[in-house]
């Protein structure tokens, strides 16, 4: 039995969150991730004005092919199996050298958990016949590009808080590089589209914010106080100003340039072809950028517990 004392009232019980702090950002990410990769696959590939779109980008990416082929090739050469067991021991040792368990087996679920979703999804996926494109096999999402998006991610898990702003800079210019490298394919031809890029780097955000958000959830489980380890506000700002700006000239670009496109097709002239190949890739950077952009912005620091320190 409470008795108050004159002059004080009782204060009643505050609620106990049925959310850990830091869990419901990522998870919220997490699912319009995988929203926009259902828009996109409904959109772009299982509608026929979608498929024309991406087709008149397929050929404009010709003249691109003529003087780019040995970059892409190159760039395209350099993802294989052994590439990525070399990338996960890669971001696992760094993550140990910082006695961090758990961030090490994120970022190896983050890697292997993107890299076989896009695998299973390759052959599961039937692309349906619409007469408007001349390559009618499956090719959603761009299995390059998500080791690209996907090795990016990991870098953000695993690196110390200081690195992590230019890191992500450097990660959406690597996913952007790679994916526009993926459309415009090499001199034996060129087969993926936008959307099976953007698909990829989507599908490597999803992962990347599950991990975050079970990691929030042990962090909160196991008593580890977040606070304090946060890149400075001031390191964080102009990278993340970066992205947003190139993500949004990407975006206002690509948008126009596909919508210009949209409304014409089916597209017959070369320079409606070159538009529709600079909207799509415009439009893969804007992802890019955004993704790198969203990653950073909530990527909390999950210190160990105090008797661990760093």
């Amino acid at each position: 039995m409470v008795i108050e004392q004159p002059g004080e009232a009782v204060q009643p019980p505050r609620p106990r969150r049925v959310v850990p702090p830091g869990v419901l950002a990522p998870v919220l990410a997490a699912i319009v991730s995988l929203l926009l990769i259902v828009i996109t696959w409904r959109l772009l590939v299982t509608t026929r004005r979608g498929q024309l779109v991406e087709e008149a980008a397929r050929i404009g990416s010709r003249d691109a092919r003529e003087s780019l082929s040995d970059l892409t090739a190159l760039m395209l050469g350099v993802v294989s199996v052994p590439f990525l067991v070399i990338v996960v021991a890669a971001a696992a040792l760094v993550a140990l050298a910082q006695k961090r368990w758990s961030i090490a087996i994120a970022a190896i679920v983050v890697i292997v958990g993107a890299n076989l979703t896009t695998q299973v999804l390759q052959s599961l996926l039937v692309r349906p016949v619409e007469d408007a494109s001349s390559i009618a096999n499956n090719s959603f999402p761009s299995g390059h590009a998500t080791v690209a998006a996907s090795i990016a991610g990991a870098a953000l898990l695993v690196l110390p808080v200081r690195w992590r702003p230019p890191v992500a800079v450097l990660g959406a210019l690597l996913s952007a590089s790679m994916g526009i490298s993926t459309m415009i394919g090499t001199e034996i031809g060129a087969w993926h589209r936008a959307s099976d890029v953007v698909a990829a780097m989507l599908i490597a955000t999803l992962w990347y914010f599950l991990a975050e958000s079970v990691l929030a959830a042990l962090a909160h489980s196991g008593g580890e106080s977040r606070s304090g380890g946060n890149p400075p506000r001031a390191l964080v700002k102009v990278p993340l100003g970066i992205l947003t700006v190139l993500g949004t000239l990407s975006l206002a670009l690509g948008m126009g340039a596909l919508a210009a496109t949209a409304v014409r097709a089916p597209i017959t002239t070369d320079l409606g072809h070159q538009v529709a190949f600079l909207g799509s890739a415009a439009g893969v950077a804007a992802v890019a950028f955004f993704t790198q952009a969203m990653m950073l912005r909530l990527r909390p620091h999950h210190p160990k517990p105090q008797s661990q320190p760093l």
